[in-house]
């Protein structure tokens, strides 16, 4: 996660130090995102077929590899190599993660499971963020991507020595293709990877542009932004722990699709509102609780109805996460450059209704659906 949302911090400084704007650099994000779309179904088939370990340690080592190598980048087309290379890497990480959570946990407990694992990886936003500002304001604009890069890198040693060895999966029997075929033919699948993608593109059209909104809007230095990204970042550990006690309800959509519309809400708010820093803060806590919600509830759904291609279909869910990362980063920015702060605002609320209108109109709860089935045929007999 830090791997994407480190740019936040350093767009003003790499915009002066690269001499372009703020949006230009903002496009960097982007370049990831398609790396890691690319990526991310091709790598998913892999894991089902030889097991988790394999491509896990690869896309850390390779993600670690290119946010050392992006310190050393010397002008805008270097950096942009860099980022293409992290995102091939970092692809391979969340759906293996979120596989080998389904692979260890029974259903009644793998909710739970998964929002741990999301607010976990909202520390990246909370205390990851706030270190990037703190060590751009302390040794410029290389110094975060040195010290992201080693940490990834130990990362991988300790996975190398904890991981499990891999066990081929129950699917090892598809092929590559068949893969997805098992999970593409269900077009509920779809429809959820369509709704993160545009629920992806409200959370990051936000965090992407916040600490710049901060520094331009109020005058802050990059080190002053530090204390205020932590505490915005926050939410996202608030809204894994949320989403993984909703993941498992039985209302657990409408609670989705209504927490999409406060998040598109408050992130008009967050750049519409021009009070305080502070305020702004507490607006951006609100998108981030309520955003990441759905990073604990679709996976769940996902990983229902994808059965032995549980890593594949969260491939498919990165690739849409890249999808908005992207869309979040680059329309974000266009918007920006036309319109300012404010219109960034309400492109994420365009996002977030989008997304929670797919939800409420295009998606069926699988286990629901199930029971519903379940009791027809009980009453039938």
């Amino acid at each position: 996660m830090l791997s994407v949302l480190m740019l936040g911090p350093l767009l003003v400084e790499l915009a002066s130090q690269l001499r372009t704007s703020v949006a230009s650099v903002g496009q960097l994000a982007g370049a990831i995102a398609i790396a890691w779309a690319v990526t991310a179904p091709l790598a998913g088939p892999l894991s089902d077929i030889h097991g988790r370990r394999r491509l896990l340690l690869t896309g850390l080592m390779l993600m670690g590899l290119g946010v050392l190598a992006s310190g050393f980048a010397w002008n805008y087309s270097s950096l942009l190599a860099c980022r293409l290379f992290t995102g091939v890497g970092a692809a391979m990480i969340p759906p293996n993660c979120f596989a080998a959570v389904a692979d260890i946990f029974p259903l009644e407990r793998r909710g739970k499971a998964i929002g741990w694992l999301v607010s976990s990886a909202g520390i990246s936003a909370a205390l990851g963020v706030a270190m990037v500002a703190f060590l751009l304001s302390t040794g410029g604009w290389r110094l975060p991507f040195y010290a992201t890069g080693a940490i990834s890198l130990v990362v991988w040693a300790l996975l190398w020595v904890w991981f499990p060895q891999s066990q081929r999966q129950p699917g090892r029997s598809l092929s590559f293709i068949s893969h997805y075929r098992e999970v593409g033919s269900n077009a509920t699948i779809w429809y959820l990877l369509g709704a993160n993608g545009l629920l992806q593109m409200a959370f990051i059209g936000v965090f992407s542009y916040l600490a710049a909104n901060l520094i331009q809007t109020y005058g802050l230095t990059a080190g002053e932004t530090v204390l205020p990204l932590a505490l915005a970042g926050l939410g996202v550990i608030a809204g894994g722990f949320i989403g993984g006690r909703i993941a498992g309800h039985h209302r657990r959509l409408a609670f989705l699709a209504i927490a999409s519309l406060i998040c598109g809400l408050l992130a008009v708010l967050v750049f519409s509102v021009q009070v305080s820093p502070w305020l702004t803060v507490v607006l951006a806590f609100g998108v981030g609780s309520m955003a990441t919600i759905s990073w604990a509830v679709l996976p769940m759904l996902l990983m229902e109805l994808a059965s032995s291609s549980r890593t594949t279909a969260t491939g498919m869910f990165a690739t849409s996460n890249q999808i908005g990362v992207f869309g979040g980063a680059w329309i974000g920015g266009a918007v920006l450059a036309l319109g300012g702060f404010p219109m960034v605002g309400f492109f994420c609320l365009g996002a977030a209704v989008a997304g929670s209108l797919v939800v409420v109109l295009k998606v069926r709860d699988p286990v629901r659906s199930v029971e519903g089935m379940a009791m027809g045929e009980s009453g039938t007999s």
